[in-house]
């Protein structure tokens, strides 16, 4: 099965990765000699499946990396905006959305995936790595865990979509997005009886995924276990320096 793919590179070097690069764009800070977006790019092209990469972000900061693969689409205006932005412009009935700061993922890595995710039949499949996982091979890497009944999880920066689901399920996704900082707001839209239930480390991956199907009337699976380099972001300077010692490698 062919599928484009969506890279979110948009974001401007505002935040606490400046202090490491002077680069406008996160993307295209440098690490182990080449733009971090780079090794995401090079790990698409190199998946058989993955038919077009639609490149989000400034034609100015980004034009470097179009050919015949890789298309560069203006942003809009957040983060939200720009993966609709990316999934109106695929033209498959699925696609693969990445952000463009996982420079240590590979090709090996995203075909697995992306293998997983049609063998489930389903509408959404969003990776979930163990704790164990990314620190037996990325100790220096700090993430935020979530404690469930199976164990404990960091979310990936990977996401496989039906697009014909996004229509129906988009008022429902920008809520969650916007909610995502206000755990009170989050609370009454999720519901305080599943949020208290996983503080409490009672509730399951399974029993999510069925709860947030239901909300956003869609099919969804967490693939329990994925590659701690789904997981692993470049957003602060110790992550940079950790992904650095591992490409100079």
């Amino acid at each position: 099965m062919k599928i484009d793919s969506v890279v979110l590179a948009g974001r401007p070097n505002t935040g606490k990765l400046s202090s490491v690069s002077s680069e406008p764009l996160e993307a295209n800070i440098e690490i182990a000699g080449r733009p971090m977006v780079s090794y995401v790019l090079e790990a698409l092209i190199g998946v058989p499946d993955v038919s077009k990469v639609l490149l989000v972000g400034p034609k100015d900061g980004l034009g470097r990396y179009e050919n015949d693969r890789i298309v560069v689409v203006e942003p809009g205006e957040d983060l939200i905006e720009n993966i609709r932005i990316g999934l109106e412009k695929a033209s498959t009935e699925y696609v693969l959305v990445c952000s463009s700061d996982i420079p240590l993922i590979t090709s090996d890595i995203l075909a697995d995936f992306l293998e997983k995710c049609i063998s489930f039949g389903v509408d959404f499949v969003y990776p979930v790595s163990r704790k164990e996982d990314c620190e037996a091979r990325y100790s220096g890497v700090k993430r935020t865990y979530v404690k469930l009944k199976d164990g404990t999880f960091t979310g990936g920066n990977v996401f496989f979509v039906r697009k014909a689901i996004v229509d129906n399920a988009w008022p429902m996704v920008e809520k969650m997005v916007t909610y995502r900082k206000s755990p009170l707001k989050m609370a009454s839209f999720l519901g305080f009886g599943l949020l208290l239930r996983i503080a409490l480390g009672l509730s399951g991956v399974q029993e999510i995924e069925n709860h947030v199907g239901k909300l956003l009337g869609i099919t969804c699976k967490a693939l329990i276990g994925a590659s701690p380099e789904m997981s692993v972001d470049v957003d602060k300077p110790l992550d940079f320096e950790v992904c650095r010692l591992v490409l100079e490698k």
